[in-house]
């Protein structure tokens, strides 16, 4: 991925982009698969499949993007297999160095971080 970002305090914030996604709704549907999944290659000793694809594309006039991510899952059953994909879309904004928000970067100094209560 070469050294393009220069700064690691810049970039994406992983797992806080993941909660963001579809309202959190993302996350709690890929726990859910990645758990039924792996439940179902115990039980049947086969492979099972979870996939996840984000695709970007730049929303008209503005520093935002729209990431539509799909979710699939494949889980093995006795005789075959059985799963589902899900395609939903959030809306990001971008950041200094592409960081991914679901708002703004400087409407959000103003929130405390860890409490989620607004400063001063």
């Amino acid at each position: 991925m070469g050294n393009r970002i220069q700064s690691t305090s810049a970039a994406t914030d992983v797992p806080e982009f993941i909660q963001e996604l579809d309202g959190g709704n993302f996350e709690h549907k890929m726990s859910i698969a990645l758990s039924e999944v792996a439940a179902a290659c115990v039980d049947h000793d086969k492979v099972g499949e979870v996939n996840i694809k984000l695709t970007f594309k730049k929303i008209p006039g503005t520093s935002q993007v729209h990431c539509e991510h799909t979710l699939k899952f494949v889980r093995p059953t006795m005789d075959g297999k059985s799963g589902e994909e899900e395609k939903r879309v959030t809306p990001l904004f971008v950041g200094k160095f592409g960081k991914l928000t679901i708002a703004p970067e400087n409407q959000m100094s103003f929130i405390d971080k860890v409490t989620g209560e607004i400063k001063g």
